[in-house]
């Protein structure tokens, strides 16, 4: 009975330590809507998420809004929020998508997905009605997540690789008159 026991015990362990496969080594996400707000947010392997927001609607004229725009925020994930956030991006897979949505029109929202896997890597950029509807439920995901999440500010430059095609890039600096 006690050897019995003894490799039982041993079996559940060693299927325990099985190693899962990461869903990512990195991955990040930006969001930019005409009226309301831009952002990034990053994740790793880790509990912490990085957030950067470039712009904030509600910030006009408003000195306590918090967050602040162009200020860098991190934010650590529950355990729950970690594993929802695996579990999305493992069951969506990304790397099968086009990299790039678009329709042509003016206003409303964009964002971009980046992820890198394995010394693979792919951005997706959407601006578009017309996106594949795990994409848009991903996003959705992210937007909503982030409300949740209590952000404290942090001086680290990130670099959010989905923000490329999703904000515009900064304006040349002013021409010198001399």
């Amino acid at each position: 009975m006690k050897c019995c026991s003894t490799i039982v015990f041993l079996s559940v362990l060693l299927l325990s330590c099985t190693k899962k496969e990461k869903a990512f080594d990195s991955f990040d996400y930006s969001y930019s809507d005409t009226f309301s707000e831009s952002y990034s947010i990053k994740f790793n392997h880790s509990d912490t998420a990085y957030i950067h927001y470039h712009w904030i609607g509600r910030n006009i004229d408003d000195t306590i809004s918090v967050p602040k725009e162009k200020i860098t925020y991190y934010a650590i994930l529950n355990s729950e929020e970690r594993l929802k956030l695996f579990d999305y991006v493992e069951k969506v897979n990304l790397f099968k998508y086009k990299s790039e949505y678009f329709e042509n029109y003016l206003d409303g929202s964009s964002y971009g997905i980046s992820i890198q896997k394995n010394s693979k890597s792919k951005t997706i950029l959407v601006h578009s009605h017309q996106e594949p509807k795990e994409l848009d439920s991903l996003s959705n995901w992210i937007n909503n997540l982030k409300q949740k999440l209590k952000l404290k500010e942090i001086q680290k430059n990130i670099n959010f690789e989905s923000r490329k095609g999703v904000l515009p890039p900064p304006p040349p600096p002013p021409i010198k008159k001399y």
